[in-house]
């Protein structure tokens, strides 16, 4: 018995000379280091609901859904492994992750986020073709980094059918369809 009580002792002894080993996070607060993928942060004011998000989130949390004249994008981080995913697929950026990591509250409402975005229609058919932030930012970037003029972008107020629908019964390409068939 007093050979267990000394080897428990030397045990002791060699456990309090390097010092703490554990971090005392409970009761002091820890900041994690370098590049910690805590809860993500979205801003709402970057987002152009193109849903690229909500089709990377492989929790399935970020969904997007249509109504008469908004487009809702929902986050629920109530199941979030910080994955980073959403952040990496946001071609504007409006998705930055925290170091927070502590998502324990009462209310579940904490973890919830919602965006609403206006959508624009079809200016032919009416479907929805994307909300107003997003045609504005393609319509920016074809004016600066391509070059085309705003009164060449008719294009963008028409939905993907009506488009295709447009450009069918344009003259030169019915020509150009016609000779192909002839020469066939």
């Amino acid at each position: 018995m007093f050979k267990h009580l000394i080897s428990e002792l030397k045990e002791a002894l060699v456990c309090l000379q390097p010092g703490r080993v554990t971090l005392g996070y409970p009761f002091s607060p820890h900041n994690p280091e370098g590049e910690f993928r805590g809860l993500p942060q979205f801003d709402c004011e970057l987002c152009i609901g193109c849903g690229a998000c909500a089709n990377a989130c492989p929790s399935r949390l970020i969904t997007l859904q249509d109504s008469e004249d908004y487009r809702q994008i929902t986050v629920l981080l109530t199941r979030c492994t910080y994955c980073g995913r959403c952040r990496d697929v946001c071609y504007m950026e409006a998705i930055v992750m925290s170091p927070a990591f502590e998502t324990a509250t009462p209310d579940l409402d904490d973890l919830k986020i919602e965006i609403w975005l206006k959508t624009l229609r079809c200016r032919e058919c009416g479907d929805v073709i994307g909300t107003e932030r997003g045609i504005q930012r393609a319509s920016e970037i074809l004016r600066e980094e391509v070059g085309i003029k705003a009164e060449d972008m008719i294009w963008s107020t028409l939905c993907f059918r009506c488009r295709r629908r447009a450009s069918l019964q344009t003259p030169a390409l019915i020509e150009e369809l016609k000779y192909d068939w002839l020469n066939a």
